[in-house]
């Protein structure tokens, strides 16, 4: 089966991506895809230390920098052949504009926003890191990229710090709604 639409996802460190798309699953029977998940597997299978964010980051960019279509074909590869996939954690332009060259109008993004201090508490809690180690995280391009240039690309952008019921009736809305525009211009 043909691949119709892609609800991707973006958002900082500890905006709630995770627990949005995980919903979204439930929610709408779509499969999730997750580019996090294929890094820490990727990683794992390399013996690399799957667990550490400073390599899950440099992993990250080199396979956009090395492999960007081949990145973003393995990762679609996780939803098998459905029509619709969710697509968890685009934290590349270079992604998001891949996908964007593959499947055209089919890609709809949402960011999801929240204070600085709120992701932070969220992370450090759901992590168990120190928050200058978080801090460090922080400074790398990939986040500089999430924070400055994914937005201007959102279809959709969602206050993350709204309760999750709130955030997923707007998205599942949102996704329905651009799911049956798609397939009715096609």
């Amino acid at each position: 089966m043909a691949l119709n639409f892609v609800l991707a996802f973006s958002g900082g460190l500890g905006v709630g991506k995770s627990s949005l798309t995980n919903a979204l699953h439930e929610r709408l029977g779509w499969p999730r895809a997750s580019f996090g998940d294929y890094v820490r597997k990727l990683a794992s299978d390399n013996g690399r230390d799957w667990k550490d964010r400073a390599v899950l980051q440099q992993l990250g960019q080199a396979l956009v920098l090395t492999n960007v279509e081949g990145f973003v074909d393995d990762v679609l590869a996780q939803a098998g052949d459905a029509p619709n996939v969710i697509l968890d954690g685009v934290r590349h332009v270079e992604v998001l504009f891949t996908l964007r060259e593959k499947l055209d109008d089919k890609v709809k993004l949402v960011y999801l926003e929240a204070p600085s201090d709120v992701r932070q508490e969220r992370y450090m809690q759901r992590e168990a890191v120190e928050r200058r180690l978080l801090a460090r995280y922080e400074q790398d391009i990939t986040e500089a990229q999430i924070a400055r240039i994914l937005p201007q690309y959102a279809d959709l952008i969602v206050d993350a710090t709204l309760p999750l019921s709130f955030q997923v009736d707007k998205v599942a809305d949102f996704a329905k709604k651009a799911a049956i525009a798609v397939k009715e211009a096609a």
